[in-house]
């Protein structure tokens, strides 16, 4: 009976965690661009990157040296690995799977927040008014697309004119997620068939190639 609890406790939290959404926000304005990854309530700014000053310089550029060398040679691997005949028609092979996947994600990834305010401006009033339209046209095309594609939670869309400022004034903020059970799932699925798609052209590149796999 003890371990019949335990195990729902463990299940319990799995599905609580399952349920987490991850995803990332955007935001761009005036004090410029901004990128956080969010992992349920927790926000960690991504860009623009907080530098850290380190200690022991001289230790530093030793290391630093060292890491550049170790990488020289692992780029000079992996490029002639990947120049190796066979391998870019493994990859393309790939492709369909990649789509399927790209095709999957759409349709889980949720918009929670899209936000545009968009003041247009200019020293011609003319040239500002017919910047204006355009826009509210623009507009008008994307919506549909982003509401046929994605499932968008809270949208907000503002935009003005105002013939007093020299330039455009825009604010942008969005906010994607997808929930942590959605991302294992996508992940195991089409992982597994990723390696069975990459498994299935070796095969058939080394009987092509007389059994010698490039």
């Amino acid at each position: 009976m003890t371990f019949l609890k335990v195990l729902l406790a463990i299940l319990a939290v799995l599905w609580l965690i399952s349920l987490a959404r991850i995803g990332g926000r955007v935001s761009y304005g005036g004090e410029g661009l901004f990128a956080f990854l969010l992992m349920g309530p927790v926000k960690l700014r991504m860009f623009p990157v907080v530098k850290k000053e380190k200690a022991g310089k001289p230790k530093a550029k030793k290391q630093k040296k060292k890491t550049e060398k170790s990488s020289a040679a692992e780029k000079h691997k992996k490029e002639h690995k990947e120049s190796q005949p066979g391998t870019l028609s493994r990859l393309m092979k790939l492709l369909p799977v990649v789509g399927q996947a790209c095709g999957s994600l759409k349709r889980k990834i949720r918009i929670d927040d899209l936000e545009l305010e968009l003041i247009w401006g200019g020293t011609d009033p003319a040239a500002a008014a017919l910047s204006y339209g355009r826009a509210n046209a623009a507009l008008g095309m994307l919506w549909p697309i982003l509401d046929n594609n994605f499932k968008v939670k809270r949208h907000s869309f503002q935009i003005g004119l105002n013939y007093s400022i020299a330039e455009p004034v825009v604010e942008v903020r969005a906010a994607v997620t997808l929930t942590v059970g959605q991302l294992v799932t996508l992940g195991v699925h089409y992982g597994v068939k990723t390696l069975a798609t990459w498994i299935k052209s070796g095969r058939t590149l080394k009987k092509k190639t007389g059994g010698i796999e490039s």
